[in-house]
């Protein structure tokens, strides 16, 4: 999952693998996510753990395998890169598979990070944000708890999040800068002038407390808060 996602071990918690393995037939997990590396991790770790672990690397991919699967549960990342993204497949399975458990699993501290409305995520759904897991265990035991239709772990009402009273155009910006570009370089993606890029990124140094001056650069400082904060901005 990234220098902060979780270090998944190749030994996983025996006492979660042994409930598994004990509560009879073999449960089907769905890993929707697009970035490979971690798609590959977690598929491994849920199937080292007792589970019959699929993955998809994107929305699209997701819907037609839910179809076919007809899975258990399904984890899954909020942004799938272009095109539609986690929500749209949260939106499907609550459509088409009611009775599918549902765990959210993303870099975004909160579903506004990524543009996404919280009432999209749907209440009885467990949200772990990648960096505050300790380890594979603390997903292992999430998924077996929703399963179980248990209270689920919610971290995107827990964690502090400066990103999330940002809107739309704000995160797009502060996204650009955290990638390196320049003004000039956000106002030709955008479509907009240089001076209106300017603006935004003046409010986004107020709004996040930003101080100027000093020993470090303030785009250097929001780079810092959205990778603090948000997920990758490429």
């Amino acid at each position: 999952m990234g220098r902060s996602g979780v270090g998944f071990a190749t030994e996983v918690g025996q006492g979660v693998a042994m409930e598994t393995a004990s509560s009879g037939a073999t449960r089907r997990v769905l890993v929707v996510e697009d970035e490979p590396m971690t798609r590959s991790l977690v598929v491994s770790a849920l199937n080292a753990a007792g589970f019959d672990a699929r993955g998809a690397d994107s929305a699209a991919a997701a819907i037609a395998t839910l179809r076919d699967l007809d899975p258990d549960a399904l984890v899954v990342d909020l942004d799938l890169g272009d095109g539609p993204g986690g929500a749209e497949v949260l939106a499907y399975a609550e459509r088409a598979t009611p009775w599918v458990a549902l765990v959210v699993l993303t870099n975004a501290s909160s579903p506004a990070v990524v543009g996404i409305e919280r009432a999209r995520i749907p209440d009885r759904a467990a949200y772990l944000h990648k960096r505050l897991l300790r380890d594979v265990d603390s997903l292992l035991e999430t998924l077996q708890g929703v399963l179980l239709d248990q209270v689920p772990r919610r971290d995107d009402e827990t964690t502090e999040d400066p990103l999330s009273g940002l809107s739309r155009d704000q995160l797009d910006v502060l996204r650009m800068v955290a990638s390196g570009l320049t003004n000039a370089e956000i106002g030709a993606r955008r479509g907009t002038s240089v001076h209106g890029v300017e603006q935004i990124v003046q409010r986004l140094i107020s709004r996040l407390g930003v101080e100027k001056g000093g020993g470090s650069n303030p785009r250097v400082q929001l780079a810092r808060v959205y990778y603090r904060h948000g997920p990758s901005p490429t």
